[in-house]
């Protein structure tokens, strides 16, 4: 779930950026800013990764910078230093506390962004293999099409083991911790077969050895551009500094939510301030910039936890998290140190990536209310549990609620897709908050907020 993402961003960014920012990027920045965020951090059971928003804002910036003929990395690490000033200023000045602003509403179109991102990835992905295959022979697409479908099944399984009545809990735990590396793998070895090598199915392109795309150096020229232009990043950094408040204080926020039954109190400024020393250093390399990572932040609380089955609901319920920094310093310096086995990573296949970010965007559904309100518009009312919103507020109205969300998600994937202004795409997230705060008390009561877990904040 670590090792997916960075790789998979890896490959695309190299696309969006003419191969300026590759895999070979992705892995370092992901291991550098993991192991500092797990020793500066207030709350280390959380993990920073690459995010498809980050990638787009800048996929914006790159496009920018090349119809300006201005260099890209020296503009890119300006942006990022005034990004880690704001971030580190708005920890010191408490501004976390900000986010209780941010309601149930955004939350759930903001992960739901998240989720359907990923799915569009892996699916994007896939459909490329039909496009350029030849048309009369399809062997390749459809064996790429298998190949992501069974490492999205298999790892879905793997990680329900735990909640199974096979073998005893600490078979089934290790099944889960590490069935999904377990499947990748498996899915590996089958492409290198000599009978499967014959499809040519598509591997991660990554160089043979270690170095930077392009063979430049680490240290990005911070003097390549006029002083007008440094100060000018300023603009854009703040609509990088709206996308990393929200989406950092969202994960940490669900890392901390009561039912993980985490024993140490929340830190959200220190959090803020760690993220804007991390987002200063990969900006100075001229790495990738990291944000909260809401799926590979929950994996973590439950690979620490201590689970029982609740015998009423038949669901796994956490009794305790074993809380350290240790964990999340060694997983992220592993990531780190895969730059060393680049000649082994370019043998896993694309499709098998792509079942990951499936089961990345389907792990994200889970739990989102807001996914769950849409299947049960379509349910019949008897078959819903006594507190469904549908008894409380009737079947118009949370489906009226419901709808409202569903445009904001169509309208934020919509903006994301046009490259021209993906660079303000943060500032869209302001505008879910605006809704919320102007356009649906118009509509709701708070009587009614309350019923859907979406209370205005005092």
């Amino acid at each position: 779930a670590c090792l997916a993402p960075a790789v998979s961003f890896g490959e695309i960014s190299s696309e969006v950026t003419s191969g300026s920012m590759g895999v070979v990027e992705y892995l370092l920045g992901s291991g550098v800013a993991g192991m500092l965020y797990s020793v500066l951090c207030g709350q280390p059971m959380a993990f920073l990764a690459p995010t498809g928003l980050t990638l787009a804002f800048i996929s914006g910036l790159f496009r920018f910078c090349s119809l300006r003929d201005l260099p890209f990395f020296s503009v890119y690490a300006w942006v990022g230093l005034w990004t880690s000033a704001f971030m580190s200023l708005l920890g010191l000045l408490g501004s976390s506390k900000l986010i209780r602003y941010c309601t149930r509403f955004t939350d759930e179109v903001f992960n739901g962004m998240l989720s359907v991102n990923f799915i569009y990835e892996a699916v994007s992905s896939l459909r490329r293999n039909f496009i350029n295959a030849d048309p009369l022979n399809l062997s390749m697409p459809f064996v790429a099409l298998s190949m992501a479908l069974g490492t999205f099944v298999g790892t879905m399984n793997v990680v329900k083991f735990e909640a199974s009545k096979f073998f005893n809990r600490k078979v089934r735990k290790i099944v889960k911790n590490f069935g999904p590396v377990s499947v990748i793998l498996l899915f590996t070895l089958l492409n290198n077969l000599p009978w499967a090598q014959k499809f040519n199915v598509p591997t991660l392109s990554v160089p043979d050895h270690f170095q930077l795309a392009g063979g430049r150096s680490f240290i990005v020229g911070l003097k390549a551009i006029p002083v007008s232009i440094r100060l000018l990043c300023a603009f854009p950094a703040c609509l990088l500094t709206c996308l990393f408040f929200m989406d950092q204080n969202i994960s940490v926020r669900l890392v901390n939510s009561p039912e993980n039954k985490l024993k140490k109190g929340a830190a959200y400024n220190l959090d803020m301030l760690a993220m804007g020393i991390v987002t200063g250093v990969l900006s100075i390399f001229g790495l990738p910039w990291m944000c909260g990572a809401t799926v590979q932040s929950m994996n973590h609380v439950r690979a620490m936890a201590e689970t029982k089955r609740n015998e009423e609901t038949g669901q796994m319920e956490i009794t305790q998290v074993t809380e350290t920094r240790l964990t999340g310093f060694v997983i992220h310096a592993l990531l780190a140190s895969t730059v060393m086995l680049l000649p082994l990573i370019k043998k896993i296949p694309i499709p098998v990536v792509s079942g990951v970010f499936l089961f990345l965007g389907r792990k994200l559904m889970t739990g989102n209310t807001f996914f769950r309100r849409i299947s049960d518009a379509f349910a019949e009312k008897s078959r819903l549990e006594p507190k469904n919103p549908i008894y409380l507020l009737g079947r118009k109205k949370m489906n009226f609620y419901t709808a409202i969300q569903v445009l904001c998600l169509l309208g934020l994937f919509g903006f994301k897709q046009i490259p021209s202004i993906t660079i303000f795409f943060p500032a869209m997230i302001g505008i879910l908050m605006s809704i919320r705060a102007f356009v649906l008390p118009n509509f709701f009561s708070e009587e009614e907020f309350v019923k859907l877990q979406d209370p205005t904040p005092e």
